[in-house]
């Protein structure tokens, strides 16, 4: 399938990076009008809604108190312009080239991660791979401005390739690996970087892999897609909170949303519905 040239250079970022950073995806008022909705309503305790203790907090009315503040899923599909990007042409012709199918988007979630706590999260702050589907890719949108202190979203670079990792792997001094503590010198030796989710090894990761690691900032409305199997995490804010969405792409319905799909009815004509159109959204949406 031939891309646009734009589209053909986010593409091969993705294959052949696990990333490709993405301007201008909302514009200012689209922005504004996301965060308005989002405010108006109340978040869950945790990074997705199926982790959270099921109880809705508001916004300075004890929702800063944890981590993270998450969203319905039927209140992401409710919010102005999401939707709508999450199938716009472009995005989707990238999740297919890369998936080699027709993408099926089988997740939406929206997050506060709240500035203030005395640690970082123990799963999404700390380095870490997802399992979601055999092939998957995700796109995130900053919904407020991120700078290096309100928790930027960082990435390593070829690791979501086992053969592009270990091609880095094997560039690396026997110096390096000798730097690292000796449990995790021997996690290392024994593929403790290609296996599993890959918590607990942060310092192997910034210890052999630290020239890969990309801090993604950016104004909100922009933005990056990437194949989280590789390493990722996203830093602690320090100075203010940081709202952002994802949309994820994945081959089959595979790792769901945690919650029934919602009716179509709740974005009337906000998508042309075919079959196509579907056959893409039937993990999130009840026709």
């Amino acid at each position: 399938m031939a891309l646009p040239p734009p589209l053909e250079s986010i593409a091969r970022g993705l294959a052949d990076e696990g990333i490709s950073r993405l301007h201008d995806l909302l514009r200012p008022e689209q922005v504004a009008a996301v965060v308005a909705h989002f405010r108006a309503r109340p978040c869950l305790n945790a990074h997705v809604p199926v982790s959270s203790d099921g109880v809705l907090r508001r916004l300075g009315e004890g929702a800063e108190a944890f981590h993270y503040g998450c969203y319905r899923l039927e209140d992401i599909v409710e919010a102005p312009h999401l939707i709508e990007l999450a199938n716009s042409p472009a995005l989707l012709a990238v999740a297919e080239r890369y998936l080699g199918c027709t993408p099926t988007l089988y997740s939406l979630n929206a997050w506060w991660s709240f500035n203030g706590q005395e640690r970082p999260a123990e799963v999404s702050q700390t380095f870490h791979r997802d399992l979601d589907d055999f092939r998957f890719c995700t796109l995130f949108v900053y919904l407020t401005d991120v700078d290096d202190e309100s928790g930027p979203h960082v990435y390593v670079r070829r690791t979501h390739r086992h053969a592009l990792l270990e091609q880095e792997m094997a560039r690396a001094k026997a110096s390096a690996l000798e730097r690292l503590d000796a449990p995790i010198r021997d996690a290392v030796i024994r593929g403790a970087l290609t296996r599993g989710q890959g918590y607990k090894l942060d310092s192997a990761v910034l210890g052999l892999l630290g020239h890969l690691v990309e801090i993604v900032t950016g104004p909100a409305g922009s933005g990056l897609i990437a194949d989280t199997y590789g390493f990722h995490m996203g830093i602690p804010p320090v100075n203010r909170a940081r709202l952002i969405f994802w949309s994820r792409y994945g081959m089959h319905v595979n790792e769901g949303p945690g919650s029934a799909p919602v009716d179509a009815s709740l974005i009337a004509s906000r998508i042309h519905w075919d079959e196509r159109a579907a056959y893409i959204n039937r993990a999130l949406i009840r026709l």
